[in-house]
């Protein structure tokens, strides 16, 4: 075993007697806007969700940590257990250790094989020469309570034609009862692409099959392709990931990155999609991941890469989303949460009214494909959220709430469009809103930061609405 400490590359085998307890108590100062039922880091800094996967009786789910700090350091797993999305329990943590993880442990996914679970992720290393990065493709093999019984390297640098950046594979069993993953990648060239991998067993040497072209995909401009997915829904294709550097619109990809979903029909390495888009329009979303042997419930990396918000301040930053369930509607995706609701009460919103504890409440409104602004929350400096609908297209305004320069940077205004709208329903969690239009026909996931504030909402037209309030999680 290997105790690294260089830096921000800082293992939790590294740590001094009481440091995290010190971050833990400058988290706890935080009254406005750490989540009560989502998952957040108890210090630091979570990211992408990672190994998720069903292992016949609870559901394992990683999630990218760094303990130390508001920060992108050395990455560990952070590993949570549950039956039922609400009470959760933890596992062994995947602790970076060896020297083909000396930098981190990336992002994967994971698969049940003989009864154990198999996580595959990329080890991050920096050649101590000229500290290029080398990635590693790694595996760590769990038993089903969470133990973590081994790990070893099973590809030790990139592919040939490929740059450094080939990282983020996700495993999954074909029908032949071979193992195969797809990993991220980048071309010599600087061009995006993904990689498919098979190995008879966990002992072969995993074969290069080919590229995964997504026909129909503008690929222009799009440097790397991460954290790939690929899986079966209702008998189509899907292949979920985030490819960077593609061009900003104003109604679609208005983030500096973005998670992309198209399904439709593979034949060998080609998937002919029938349908392109975005998983979500909010404006913080990325690196989605879905549960393996599951009906497919995805969580998704409530941020994105290189952005800071003002819980940093906090020493903490980012959570996951909600579990959503995904389906298909006429070819598209549709995402449900997986929650945990009060009872409804009935609720008539106008000029301004008071809604107890709404900022950790759902709120379903119905409101009949007509023009709507809705304006959320109160604070002695003004700060509100708002939300509008009008000409067939829903939007969310952060831009009267606190937000960092980076923040700033990529706009305070995101749209998007829908035909036609019934009905929003919203989760709020003291920093956080999921938004689902029509039953999640469209989603949008956001930050916002609006301290001190008062439950509160008004609209510009009389709406019949429903609220409730969501039951806290538990971390046991």
């Amino acid at each position: 075993m290997h105790i690294f400490n260089n830096g921000k590359y800082k293992s939790l085998y590294a740590q001094t007697e009481g440091e995290l307890q010190a971050i833990r108590q400058t988290v706890l100062t935080d009254s406005d806007f750490y989540p009560t039922y989502h998952l957040a880091p108890e210090t630091g800094l979570f990211n992408d969700p990672n190994g998720l996967i069903f292992d016949g009786e609870k559901y394992h789910i990683f999630a990218q940590w760094f303990p130390y700090g508001a920060l992108h350091g050395m990455k560990h797993w952070q590993h949570f257990i549950t039956k039922d999305f609400q009470t959760f329990s933890k596992g062994d943590l995947l602790i970076p250790d060896e020297l083909f993880e000396s930098h981190g442990c990336y992002s994967g996914g994971a698969i049940l094989w003989q009864d154990k679970i198999v996580a595959f992720y990329t080890g991050n290393t920096r050649r101590p020469s000229d500290n290029a990065r080398i990635p590693h493709q790694n595996i760590a093999i769990f038993d089903k309570a969470g133990k973590l019984l081994e790990k070893r390297c099973i590809i030790d640098q990139a592919p040939e034609g490929y740059t450094e950046h080939v990282r983020d594979p996700k495993p999954y069993i074909t029908k032949e009862g071979k193992i195969r993953f797809v990993l991220g990648a980048q071309r010599e060239n600087l061009t995006g692409t993904a990689l498919i991998y098979e190995m008879e067993n966990l002992e072969a040497m995993p074969r290069l099959i080919a590229e995964l072209e997504v026909k129909d995909f503008d690929n222009s401009n799009v440097f790397m392709w991460e954290c790939p997915d690929l899986f079966q829904l209702s008998g189509k294709d899907l292949f979920v990931w985030s490819p960077q550097g593609k061009l900003r619109e104003s109604h679609q990809f208005q983030n500096n990155y973005h998670a992309t979903y198209a399904v439709g029909e593979l034949a060998g390495n080609e998937l002919t999609a029938e349908h392109i888009e975005e998983l979500d329009y909010g404006f913080d979303f990325y690196a989605p991941q879905t549960i393996e042997n599951s009906n497919r419930i995805m969580f998704g990396w409530v941020g994105l890469p290189d952005l800071t918000y003002p819980t940093d301040q906090y020493q903490w930053h980012s959570m996951l989303t909600l579990p959503r369930k995904l389906s298909l509607k006429n070819g598209k995706v549709v995402q449900q949460p997986i929650v945990n609701i009060g009872q409804l009460q009935a609720v008539e919103i106008s000029e301004k009214i008071a809604i107890e504890q709404l900022d950790t409440s759902y709120l379903q409104i119905s409101i009949e494909n007509q023009p709507l602004a809705l304006e959320f929350f109160q604070n002695e400096f003004g700060q509100h959220l708002t939300m509008r609908f009008e000409n067939g297209v829903f939007s969310l305004d952060r831009s009267q709430s606190e937000q960092t320069e980076l923040m700033e940077k990529f706009g305070s205004v995101r749209h998007c469009k829908i035909e036609k709208l019934d009905t929003i329903e919203i989760f709020f969690d003291r920093s956080i809103v999921e938004i689902f239009l029509n039953g999640g026909e469209k989603v949008l996931t956001s930050r916002f930061f609006i301290a001190n504030r008062q439950n509160c909402v008004k609209s510009t037209r009389l709406l019949n609405a429903k609220v409730a309030n969501v039951a806290a999680i538990s971390v046991e």
